[in-house]
């Protein structure tokens, strides 16, 4: 009772600050093997939306199931991220030291600057949509890039927000605890209207359940073949 009352209001924030803390640390080992990076950053955006502040299992098992789940798409849409990560950091800098020579290089540092922000807001759509939906590397990559074009302000602001929690991390390096699952938290709300917006739109409300519509459950999967119907593949 009183104070340490399970539904006092300051255990509960910090029963939610211990279990970002441990979801954060499971996401760092995880993205240590470098390839499997995707599926730790769907496995974190599935825990901290259902379980941290939904109505989950709990964050080991909620965590560690949604891993295995995205592992084998995950594992190749990291591989294929990097390799392009790679040649578009590659691109921006070199186009950094062509820039101001000539009408060619200006151009040239333009388009860079135009795919890397493409390419970066992709990916930050990536995992929530890895988590969120059935499907191959293609649906997952066509997804994620339409959500990015089309909620461009959005998606700008989630890059600002990922270049917040860097800059918070380097100047204090123990926020690194925290900061992979309160960054998720940051960004779910706009995610999930992302999200459930395209789902009304497909119309594919009926795949949610009628307890789901007032709570941030996730709405159930969607077969390959209905993403793949909905995005214009035949």
């Amino acid at each position: 009772m009183g104070l340490f009352n399970y539904n006092n209001p300051v255990i509960v924030f910090m029963v939610k600050v211990a279990n970002m803390i441990i979801v954060s640390l499971y996401w760092i080992l995880c993205c240590i093997p470098v390839v499997t990076v995707l599926p730790a950053c769907a496995a974190l955006y599935h825990t901290v939306n259902k379980v941290i502040f939904g109505n989950g299992n709990g964050v080991t098992r909620d965590f560690f199931r949604a891993f295995k789940d995205a592992l084998k798409p995950g594992v190749a849409l990291s591989v294929i991220m990097e390799l392009v990560g790679g040649l578009v950091v590659f691109g921006i800098y070199t186009g950094l030291q062509i820039w101001d020579a000539d009408m060619f290089g200006t151009v040239y540092m333009a388009a860079g600057v135009l795919i890397g922000f493409i390419f970066l807001t992709t990916v930050l759509y990536a995992a929530p949509t890895l988590s969120r939906f059935e499907g191959g590397i293609s649906v997952v990559l066509r997804l994620s890039m339409y959500f990015a074009m089309k909620n461009q302000f959005r998606s700008a602001w989630f890059t600002v927000l990922l270049g917040l929690a860097f800059w918070s991390v380097d100047f204090f390096p123990l926020l690194l605890l925290v900061m992979p699952a309160l960054y998720t938290d940051l960004i779910r709300g706009g995610m999930e209207k992302v999200m459930k917006a395209y789902i009304k739109d497909a119309g594919l409300e009926d795949a949610e359940t009628p307890e789901q519509n007032d709570t941030t459950e996730t709405i159930e999967d969607v077969s390959p073949m209905e993403m793949d119907k909905l995005l214009g593949g035949k």
